[in-house]
């Protein structure tokens, strides 16, 4: 091999090596990482990426020469310069630091006393001299040494606009309408929150920690759960403004520094290279303050500084409409994490259970919990800084809680700021009864009475450019009257946009408003003018939002709120959406005639008609609770009296009833509180019940005492763990599917449908004990309790015994069949 000159050459020089060398081997980038990898593992190094690889080939030198290394063996054994078993040797000595570079033996001019391992001997099979291997070596070696002592390259001149313009705009509330017309940046009335560790295992301590450790707290990508209105925007807002605004100094940028990006998961769902679409997301959150094209693929494909990674802050992975489009997602950013400078953070509401336990879901989960006491109390006293004697009102805002029943939802970081502005608005004044009632409140205010907007002047104003280009009287005319009637129907226009949008009916705001029939413009005017009409209409009411340019509701929660409202504006929506979301999960398993109905949130695992839509919804999770709260609310309020319905649901409804009505008592909807009280009555019996009960509903019911604090829920645990056999049931809504067609006909089960249920049975108990060992909204206290029944529930069915006749199996020289009924040590 030609000796290079290594004299201030740098990276030209050690790019141009590599380069020529894979040239002359004849391999393919993707060839040479699989074979330099086998190297890696038999050194005991760390695997190398494509995209670390083509990084070499332009000159990085990387951090760890055993990469590099183990490339340029590979590709030498490739040309016949090396041998299979020297380039093996070759590497395997090296420093203790495992990821470090290996420690050179014995370079020209030097001695090495005590070498860690024997030198490869290259002679012996080629008849070359023994110095071959060595001579590489030595050559690669000090020529990356050259290059990492080379200053690096300067950064890149985007990097301090972005910065600016990324601490800008998180400077900016995601809520303006919250505070007025001049309102103040997130960190302005920012009240710190907690977390706490979701998963055993990460890391993390045991006890709540500030939330801000969490953008540390991985070395890969991590997922913060909270609930809706839980903090995660905010908290992700107030890292990038101030960690923006740090590192836009160039005096602060330090090696192995995480630099922020924040965007929307739904727009890292669209099809292309990570590094591409990064770019589009990111420019279309920073459109206002970049000049179009500055965010390209290049600059998010290197690292903003050496060692630096980019901490991707992926913000809404809940809105993604399809559980398979959220894991795509999710194996994408894993991908990207792999060959990329990237790490990242993901928010999200709680997923189901399933998701969570998926491979591609991340390991490192946490759980941003809501305002203490305390914190309440602070954050009230920063938003009423501005009213005389604010600790007067914070006590008077905090009785007002209290006489209302609000207390623990205003725990909510978001409830807690809508009830804060309607405090201030009219400071004193009593808070609504309910959590529907807080937003309906809310949002009349903001649209009826939001004076320093004038927004009837401007929507008039906004009529009188539209039609005034129309010098035709009966043209003119015809313009003012569809422009007045929009104006009109704002209001349900919203709605639709929102019933439209909460479960993907469209896939994107401007579908939603060419469905409605406003969308239609007058015969005079072209579409795209009327199309620009209604947005300009809509954003000025303080409904919604701007976000990347395009309109948008400024929190989920709102958008179930207007759905809601749209829902059940008429009396045959509210009668339909009464029958699907109460009476039609009235179930009879029709196997078993003798037993009384139950409620059921998941008509779907009943009957296969649910799928049809006979049954309404086929299934009611917990991602429906907030829309059906405000639905239940809206129809009470329109006259229609629910109380015998949720009565019935919560003494009859068995372990799901329970849960339903439990858990929309808790979230804030006007329960009666008979009816809470006896929802938690019935789960307590469920869990804690004598009879047989099939074990994924009394895991159920224990799970959801466990969430509105009843000491029975880990009590039910407890007892489960101790005698798990009460968990070994066969449920009766797994039924077999003839009897299922013909219901009404009673034929006696076979041993083999009997099996059959057996096994459905104890997978549904199984998956339910996991999904609360893994929920990040439950106390670790109760996780743990539920890993306990979960090992239990093993012995009991008989788990460890398969694992020994599996572990005995696989010893050599053993006959296994002789050692079933010995113990295995």
């Amino acid at each position: 091999m030609t000796q290079e000159s290594q004299a201030a050459s740098g990276q030209g020089a050690l790019g141009a090596g590599l380069r020529r060398l894979l040239a002359e081997s004849g391999l393919d980038k993707g060839t040479a990482v699989v074979r330099a990898n086998r190297l890696l593992d038999g050194w005991g190094v760390r695997r190398l990426s494509a995209s670390r690889f083509t990084e070499r080939l332009s000159g990085q030198p990387g951090s760890n020469f055993a990469q590099l290394w183990a490339l340029v063996a590979a590709m030498l054994v490739e040309r016949g310069e090396l041998t299979e078993a020297e380039a093996a040797a070759s590497g395997r000595t090296r420093t203790a630091a495992g990821d470090g570079p290996p420690a050179p033996r014995a370079r020209a001019g030097h001695t090495s006393e005590g070498p860690t391992g024997p030198r490869a001997r290259a002679g012996h099979k080629s008849g070359a001299g023994p110095g071959r291997a060595q001579g590489h070596y030595d050559y690669w070696y000090a020529l990356w040494e050259s290059v990492r002592a080379e200053p690096g390259p300067g950064p890149d001149p985007r990097l301090g606009a972005y910065l600016d313009a990324a601490a800008h705009a998180a400077r900016v509330h995601p809520y303006p309408d919250l505070f007025g017309e001049e309102g103040p940046s997130p960190a302005c009335s920012y009240v710190p929150q907690r977390m706490l560790a979701a998963v055993p295992g990460c890391e993390g301590p045991g006890e709540p920690e500030p939330a801000a450790g969490v953008f540390a707290a991985s070395d890969g990508t991590a997922l913060l759960v909270a609930g809706p209105g839980g903090g995660k925007s905010t908290l992700l807002r107030v890292q990038v403004a101030e960690t923006a605004a740090q590192l836009a100094d160039r005096a602060n940028r330090r090696a192995g520094q995480a630099f922020p990006v924040l965007v929307r998961a739904v727009k890292l769902a669209a099809r292309g290279p990570f590094a591409h679409v990064l770019a589009a997301a990111a420019s279309d959150a920073l459109a206002c303050r970049l000049a179009p094209g500055t965010l390209t693929e290049d600059f998010f494909r290197r690292r903003p500084h050496p060692k630096a990674d980019w901490l991707v802050l992926v913000d809404g992975l809940d809105e993604i409409p399809a559980p398979a489009a959220r894991a795509a997602l999710l194996r994408t950013l894993a991908a990207a994490e792999r060959e990329g400078p990237y790490r990242f953070l993901i928010t999200t509401r709680p997923l189901p259970p399933d998701e969570l336990a998926a491979a591609t879901v991340p390991a490192a989960r946490f759980e941003l919990l809501p305002f203490t006491a305390e914190d309440l109390r602070g954050y009230a006293r920063a938003r009423f800084a501005a009213l005389n004697s604010p600790d007067g009102h914070v006590e008077r805002f905090t009785a007002l809680l209290a006489e209302a029943g609000l207390a623990e939802l205003a725990r909510t970081p978001l409830m807690a700021a809508l009830l804060c502005r309607l405090y201030a608005q009219m400071p004193g004044e009593r808070l609504p009864q309910g959590r529907t009632a807080v937003y309906r409140e809310f949002v009349d205010r903001v649209h009826t009475y939001n004076t320093h907007k004038d927004v009837i002047e401007t929507h008039q104003r906004a009529i009188e450019a539209l039609a005034r280009p129309f010098q035709h009287v009966p043209d003119r005319d015809a313009v003012t009257r569809a422009a007045s009637a929009a104006r009109d129907a704002l209001p349900d226009l919203v709605g639709h946009l929102a019933f439209h949008l909460l479960y993907a009916r469209v896939g994107t705001f401007a579908d939603a408003l060419a469905d409605h029939p406003l969308s239609r413009p007058p015969v005079p005017l072209s579409a795209p003018d009327w199309n620009r009409f209604l947005r300009e209409m809509l954003s000025v009411t303080g409904l919604l939002t701007v976000e990347d340019g395009e309109l948008a509701f400024p929190h989920r929660t709102f958008m179930e709120y207007h759905a809601a409202r749209y829902a059940t504006l008429t009396r045959g929506g509210r009668a339909w959406e009464v029958w699907h979301l109460l009476d039609s999960r009235w179930i009879r398993p029709p196997s078993w005639p003798f037993t009384r109905a139950i409620w059921s949130m998941s008509v779907v695992k009943v009957n296969f008609l649910a799928v049809f839509g006979f049954y309404g919804l086929p299934c009611l999770t917990h991602a429906d609770l907030s829309y059906a709260g405000f639905v239940l609310d809206l129809v009470r309020a329109h006259g229609t009296d629910l109380r015998i319905r949720y009565m019935r649901i919560a003494a009859r409804g068995g372990a799901e009833g329970g849960t339903f009505v439990a858990l929309q008592a808790a979230l804030g909807t006007l329960v009666p509180a008979e009816a809470a009280e006896a929802a938690r009555a019935t789960l307590a019996a469920v869990a804690l019940s004598g009879r047989r009960v099939a074990g994924e509903q009394r895991v159920l019911a224990a799970e959801t005492l466990c969430r509105v604090g009843d000491v029975r829920g880990i009590e039910a645990l407890r007892a489960m763990a101790k005698d798990p056999k009460q968990l070994d049931i066969l449920d009766q809504l797994h039924t077999p599917v003839r009897m299922q067609v013909a219901g009404t006909v009673f034929a006696p089960i076979t041993l083999y449908e009997a099996d059959a249920m057996q096994r459905d049975s104890r997978r549904d108990t199984k998956a339910k004990l996991e999904a609360v060992m893994r929920d990040p909204t439950l106390p670790e206290a109760v996780r743990r309790e539920a890993g306990q029944v979960r090992a239990a529930f093993g012995t009991v069915i008989g788990e460890n015994a398969a694992a020994r006749v599996s572990r005995a199996k696989s010893r050599p020289n053993e006959r296994w069949w002789r050692r079933r009924g010995r113990r295995t040590p």
